[in-house]
């Protein structure tokens, strides 16, 4: 039988979907540097996402992204507002809240459509 213990408390209100792929985004307040940068998304929530960077960010740092649509190929902007930056191994882990509630929500269930369109989208 499983421990309780032995599973960490879930703290976070939306579950999340894991998904990988590589973003585009805008740093609206750029702290010197290029404004237009690269994410690597590794998950995504109905309210946030967390991805891998290659610089430091700042909580309260807002950012435009450019996401792929699930549903009908495209992308869209969404703005977010970072939450958290910690270094990792090889550059920083950061997490983003989108601004616009409820804005990962087509991407829980439709995870192999997104999967199809980043593919398109990096070829």
């Amino acid at each position: 039988m499983t421990n309780r213990k032995d599973f960490p408390v879930e703290r976070r209100r939306h579950p999340r979907t894991l998904l990988a792929m590589t973003l585009g985004c805008i740093r609206l307040d750029p702290d010197g540097g290029d404004v237009v940068d690269s994410l690597h998304m590794r998950d995504i929530s109905r309210g946030g996402l967390g991805a891998y960077s290659t610089r430091p960010h700042y909580p309260g740092q807002r950012i435009v992204l450019n996401l792929p649509i699930p549903a009908g190929g495209g992308r869209r902007n969404v703005y977010a507002t970072i939450v958290r930056c910690r270094q990792a191994d090889e550059g920083y882990s950061v997490g983003f809240a989108f601004d616009a509630p409820y804005v990962g929500e087509a991407y829980r269930y439709s995870r192999s459509t997104v999967n199809a369109t980043t593919q398109a989208v990096a070829a």
